[in-house]
């Protein structure tokens, strides 16, 4: 059977479309963590109801502050890494750290290099590390969370957006500020790392105007 569903246009073919785990790769600077069990990111964006007297509803919905980006990693003691070591970190205890680092989630789903899409999560820090022993468990478990400043997504290690439409080529609307944004384009870093670009879109001048393509 091939082709697309024709109520919902979903791929119906021989090829696997569903994402899968097995192709995701985590890094830190050139090392790749291993023995992660799970890595979840958390985006959080403050958003306002915006009503009036005389109205009975919501007028506007609009962001009321910055965008926030947190991990949750789940990890297997492996290798005699623990967690922040397997984070290319030169430290075992959070307090320890000085300087913040930036994490790679690189999905090979549609092939290696400039076809991978990378999602950079720029200058992170630990928030919490627990370390677990248990007597009804000999595999050593540990879990952490951190804080990260900002987050881009590319193909590779070009500046050009992920969004392509996918397989099914979705007609997807376009707004340049949007994409900027969304690679981390629009800025030069003082640090020579990433995160230099724009960190969200209601700094735009005019933004009232601003419209889709």
């Amino acid at each position: 059977m091939s082709g697309t569903y024709p109520l919902t246009g979903s791929t119906l073919n021989s090829s696997i479309s569903t994402g899968l785990s097995t192709q995701i790769l985590i890094k830190v600077e050139s090392e790749t963590v291993g023995a992660i069990q799970s890595i979840d990111i958390n985006h959080t964006r403050g958003l306002e109801r915006v009503k009036e007297v005389g109205t009975d509803g919501v007028i506007e919905i609009v962001p009321n502050k910055a965008t926030e980006y947190s991990i949750s990693v789940t990890r297997i003691v492996f290798d005699r890494l623990r967690l922040p070591e397997a984070f290319a970190r030169g430290f075992m205890n959070i307090k320890s750290q000085l300087l913040p680092f930036d994490i790679q989630v690189i999905d090979r789903t549609n092939g290696d290099g400039d076809a991978a899409i990378v999602h950079t999560l720029s200058r992170c820090w630990f928030n919490d590390y627990k370390p677990s022993y248990k007597a009804d468990s000999f595999i050593l478990q540990e879990t952490a969370s951190l804080w990260c400043e900002d987050i881009s997504t590319t193909l590779g290690t070009s500046q050009n957006s992920a969004v392509q439409g996918g397989a099914r080529g979705v007609n997807y609307q376009i707004n340049d500020r949007e994409r900027q944004t969304d690679t981390g384009a629009g800025g030069t870093s003082t640090s020579g790392g990433s995160g230099g670009g724009f960190r969200g879109t209601m700094d735009v001048s005019d933004i009232v105007k601003a419209a889709f393509k």
